[in-house]
């Protein structure tokens, strides 16, 4: 499902906070806050499929050091028919 932004409009015009609703694609936009019932409108942004799961992204969300935080350990082929302990 897109995430959608929208920010919230105050009654003297002014813009509020931001908030993001997971929403399905058919789904209609919001014009008011789904808790608070405040007037507001969506922000149009570009789509950040690349940013958040490019393959920059990738390789650091499965660093060795994250992977060790994480308590996993990573292992490598050593060429032998084996694998080598790497974290």
């Amino acid at each position: 499902m897109p995430l959608r932004r929208y920010i919230v409009l105050k009654a003297d015009g002014t813009e509020g906070d931001e908030f993001e609703v997971d929403l399905p694609a058919e789904a209609a936009d919001f014009t008011q806050h789904p808790v608070t019932k405040e007037a507001c409108r969506r922000l149009l942004a570009s789509p950040s499929l690349t940013i958040r799961y490019g393959e920059g992204a990738m390789k650091q969300a499965v660093s060795d050091k994250r992977l060790a935080q994480a308590g996993f350990q990573k292992l490598e082929k050593n060429g032998e028919g084996g694998w080598t302990k790497v974290n």
